[in-house]
């Protein structure tokens, strides 16, 4: 039976109205108006429930939905993209979201999905909902779980990698991880459990390969206010205000997304459809990590750190100009870190050639990502995301012997004919 995994009750209801307004008065000039529009969104959102489903519901674009069984008794939905036309040798991607979103967070729609865009150049993707959020669900009969981001890499990431190879066939496979999606299999390549070999190539959009950098951040203000997340249900109150954001220009909505790279009515369905509750063991955990200046498990006997240096697959590191969230030199730190012998940073703006200065979400879902962001990471998959084995260059290696072999007939044919025409005739008597 599938567990709800919803805070929602009274108390929730009550304490998040209560910080939505307090949050609208810190907000900007507009801050009065904002305020009384949101406790009318609120107080009033059974009623506006379908308008909102109607006008800002996404549709999964997913050919088919699977589900991989983790050791501690989570089922972490798998939503797979079928390539029409297979790209041979190329293994299978695995597309993961950040925190406090679900699988929208990285594959919307057809234009704001890199899961799509790999599926149409022949790569077959499995766009992941973490533990605790979207499709995902846990065996147990009881309702919200809390879990760390331990729990993530020891659990989550070895049972898809499992079960993406199990359906495919495929002897390795890819992963592309957006923000703490990123951060996930970085922790699982450094810490070099099972199955961390299996990663054939790796590609982080805004991964920070260190927190403390992020205290200027949205983060640092959580990290002053913990029981914020305690008391606030994020997913309900992102679904009430969603109407209303992108709308009003406000300090908090330009730390999160640059309007020049991800449109408002995009950041609205991702409002209504992808935004989720955070685990307060997850969310401890990171505020553990930016208050002590250290990425360490929960027991202290790792440090996600110190780890990165083990990191030896192909990795490509993107940033964005315009990302508060995970700054540039916190993404350049894990790039600086690994040990790949193929690995490569890039910083995406205006200054760069880009269309615009990307900010975090725009890096998954912006406007132009399928022009400046996607085909980076198409070109590294098709260098290093595909087969290479002895067996593919032994066939190299026949079909160019079969070809030399042919090549010589075609010669010796055309010197046959050539001396046939040109050789005398013999006068019989």
């Amino acid at each position: 039976m599938r567990a709800s995994k919803k805070r929602k009750n009274p108390f929730f209801i009550l304490t998040s109205v209560l910080l939505l307004v307090l949050v609208a008065f810190a907000a900007g000039s507009a801050a009065i108006l904002f305020a009384l529009l949101l406790l009318v969104l609120v107080l009033f959102y059974p009623v506006f429930l379908l308008i909102w489903d109607r006008l800002y519901r996404a549709q999964d674009i997913a050919d088919q939905l699977f589900y991989a069984h983790t050791t501690d008794g989570w089922n972490i939905a798998m939503h797979f993209h079928r390539p029409p036309y297979p790209q041979p040798g190329a293994y299978p991607v695995i597309l993961s979201h950040g925190i406090a979103v679900n699988k929208y967070g990285v594959d919307m729609d057809e234009t704001h999905s890199l899961a799509y865009f790999l599926k149409q150049n022949g790569f077959a993707v499995f766009v992941l909902s973490l533990r605790g959020v979207g499709k995902s669900y846990h065996a147990s009969r009881f309702g919200y779980q809390d879990f760390c981001f331990d729990d993530i890499v020891e659990n989550d990431v070895p049972a898809v990698i499992a079960k993406a190879r199990e359906l495919t066939g495929a002897p390795k496979i890819n992963w592309v991880g957006h923000s703490m999606g990123a951060m996930i299999a970085m922790g699982f390549m450094g810490r070099e459990l099972p199955g961390h070999e299996d990663i054939a190539a790796f590609v982080s959009l805004g991964g920070p390969g260190r927190i403390d950098f992020a205290k200027s951040s949205i983060w640092g203000k959580i990290r002053r206010y913990p029981w914020m997340n305690e008391l606030m249900d994020l997913k309900f109150s992102a679904q009430a205000i969603s109407p209303l954001t992108g709308r009003l220009n406000t300090p908090i909505e330009e730390l999160v997304y640059n309007r020049n790279n991800i449109s408002p009515a995009t950041i609205r369905r991702l409002m209504k459809n992808g935004i989720e509750n955070i685990s307060h063991g997850l969310a401890r955990q990171f505020i553990d990590w930016m208050n002590t200046g250290e990425e360490t498990t929960r027991d202290g006997s790792e440090n996600y750190r110190d780890s990165l240096a083990n990191i030896r697959a192909p990795a490509l590191f993107l940033a964005g100009t315009r990302d508060h969230i995970a700054v540039p030199e916190s993404v350049r730190f894990a790039y600086e870190q690994a040990s790949s012998k193929r690995k490569d940073y890039k910083l995406l703006g205006t200054e760069q050639g880009c269309k615009v200065d990307y900010c975090h979400t725009g890096l998954a879902l912006g406007d132009y990502a399928v022009d400046d962001v996607f085909p980076l990471v198409l070109d590294w998959l098709n260098r290093y995301g595909r087969e290479r084995g002895s067996r593919n260059i032994f066939a190299r290696i026949v079909r160019r012997v079969r070809r030399r072999r042919r090549k010589r007939r075609e010669e010796r044919n055309v010197r046959g004919r050539r001396s046939r025409i040109t050789r005398p005739g013999v006068i019989r008597a």
